[in-house]
C-alpha cells in the first residue's frame, strides 16, 4: 500500500500523522483520524489478564506497534482545518483518498491498513537511522510561486494539469508524483476557494480509474468518469 504524504515524508515519518478522507458521494465533506506509532516496544501480554491472553495470541508485533484513533474517521470542519492542525502540531499529513461513511466495516479496515503501513515505514526509517528534517528550506518553485502574480500562477496551474494528465496516460509514476507535488506547492499560493490540492488529487484518481475501466471494458462507468474529469478540468481551466 502506498501512502500519499501531503506533509512530511515516507522516508522519514514522524511517528504521528493526521490522515483525511473525502466522503465518496460528497467530496467537500472531510473525515479524519490520527495515527500514532509507539516509540517503545511493548509486550502487551504482560498487561493482559490470563483469561484474556488467548485473544491476543494471533496478533503480531506490527499490529501492536501503533494504533489509529478514532478507528472510524470522524467528520471535520474542513481540509484547511486539518492542514492547519498538522502544521501547528508538526504532524505528518496523509491524503487517504475517498471513503464511504455509510460502510463502516470497510472504512475501519482501510484505516487499519493505512496505520499498519505507516507504522512499517516509521520502523523502517528507525532501523535505517533516518530522522525527519527539523526544518524545510523553501524550494525553487516556492520562491517562484511567491513572486508570481495571480494570472501567472493560474497559467502555471493549467500547465501542471496537462503535465499530470500526460503522466497518468503514460503510466509514468515518477512524473505523476512530481506533478502532484508541484500542484500542492502552488496551491499554497492560491486562494483556498480554488481547492487546487483537492481537485488535483481527485483528478489523478479519476484518470487512474479511467485506465482500469478501459481495461475492464466498463464503458458506462468510463462515460461517468470522463464527465467528472471534464468538470474538474473546466473548473481549473476557468480559473486559469
Amino acid at each position: 500500500m502506498d501512502l500519499y504524504f501531503e506533509r512530511g515524508s515516507r522516508d522519514t515519518p514522524k511517528g504521528h500523522a493526521l490522515i483525511y478522507f473525502r466522503q465518496k458521494f460528497n467530496q467537500d465533506e472531510i473525515m479524519a483520524t490520527y495515527i500514532i506509532t509507539l516509540p517503545i516496544k511493548v509486550d502487551v501480554a504482560k498487561y493482559i489478564p490470563p483469561m484474556f491472553a488467548a485473544q491476543i495470541q494471533g496478533m503480531n508485533a506490527q499490529e501492536l506497534a501503533g494504533f489509529a484513533f478514532p478507528p472510524f474517521p470522524e467528520k471535520v470542519d474542513s481540509l484547511a482545518e486539518i492542514q492547519r492542525l498538522a502544521e501547528a502540531r508538526d504532524d505528518d499529513l496523509i491524503d487517504g483518498g475517498t471513503g464511504d461513511a455509510d460502510n463502516p466495516l470497510d472504512m475501519v479496515q482501510v484505516v487499519n491498513d493505512l496505520q499498519q503501513e505507516y507504522t512499517r515505514l516509521w520502523q523502517q526509517s528507525q532501523e535505517a537511522g533516518r530522522t525527519p528534517a527539523l526544518s524545510a528550506e523553501p524550494s525553487v518553485n516556492d520562491l517562484l510561486y511567491e513572486l508570481m502574480g495571480e494570472t501567472a500562477k493560474l497559467s502555471e496551474l493549467s500547465k501542471l494539469v496537462g503535465k499530470l494528465r500526460f503522466a497518468i496516460e503514460g503510466s509514468d509514476s515518477r512524473l505523476m508524483k512530481e506533478a502532484e507535488e508541484e500542484m500542492l506547492a502552488l496551491a499554497k499560493y492560491l486562494p483556498e476557494n480554488y481547492r487546487v490540492s483537492r481537485m488535483g488529487a481527485t483528478l489523478a484518481q479519476l484518470y487512474l480509474e479511467r485506465c482500469y475501466k478501459l481495461y475492464e471494458e466498463d464503458y458506462r462507468r468510463i462515460q461517468e468518469v470522463e464527465g467528472e474529469i471534464r468538470k474538474i478540468e473546466e473548473t481549473l481551466g476557468s480559473q486559469a
